[in-house]
């Protein structure tokens, strides 16, 4: 029997700017697994994951994760987990979340740092990288985090071929832990990922 609770569920979401509504009564429910936001520029996707990571409030409406209210500990969002570690080595980011998320998987992060070409990168600062090699060393914490709700924002910036191909085969991977949603904020689907959920927002006016 299909659980009649929504992994992820936006219910009844408003968003208004001072200028016009961003979203007006948005609805979405996504199972679990590996689930797609689609738009082109200035449709809201990064606005929409700020509000599933609490960074922003809706005016109206719930997220709820399993359906209850989402817990900040529930969440990885690279962009509010990355704050300040400019001057933190890789490797002692990564270890201080393994303290911070009780589903850290160190084996996972370790196929992940082999599959970002990550190892000579681990005892360098976040200042000593380029912008592809520390959306990478983002990238592998998220998807290790073994957060219940894990965001990605535009995925492929700054990644070179063979880290598309790969970051693509690891969101399949994780979308496999039961219970867990991983959000992709993307203008197209990422081939070889079984979407279970997509939203497409309208393109801006």
């Amino acid at each position: 029997m299909t659980d009649p609770v929504p992994a992820l569920a936006l219910e009844q979401l408003d968003l208004h700017w001072p200028h016009a509504p961003l979203f007006s009564a948005l609805d979405w429910r996504a199972p679990a697994g590996a689930a797609l936001v689609q738009g082109g520029p200035g449709s809201g996707k990064t606005t929409l994951l700020r509000l599933m990571a609490g960074a922003l409030a809706p005016t109206r409406g719930r997220i709820l994760l399993h359906g209850a209210a989402v817990r900040a500990g529930e969440v990885f969002w690279a962009e509010r987990d990355a704050a300040g570690a400019d001057q933190t080595v890789v490797r002692d980011w990564w270890q201080a979340l393994a303290g911070r998320y009780p589903g850290w998987d160190a084996d996972a992060l370790a196929r992940h740092v082999q599959g970002f070409a990550l190892e000579p990168h681990q005892g360098k600062a976040f200042f000593m990288l380029s912008t592809g090699t520390r959306r990478k060393a983002w990238l592998a914490a998220a998807l290790a985090s073994g957060a219940p709700l894990v965001l990605i924002d535009e995925p492929l910036a700054g990644l070179d071929m063979a880290s598309a191909r790969y970051l693509a085969s690891a969101i399949a991977e994780a979308g496999q832990m039961p219970g867990r949603v991983v959000v992709v904020a993307h203008d197209a689907p990422l081939d070889g990922v079984p979407w279970a959920a997509t939203l497409v927002l309208p393109d801006a006016a």
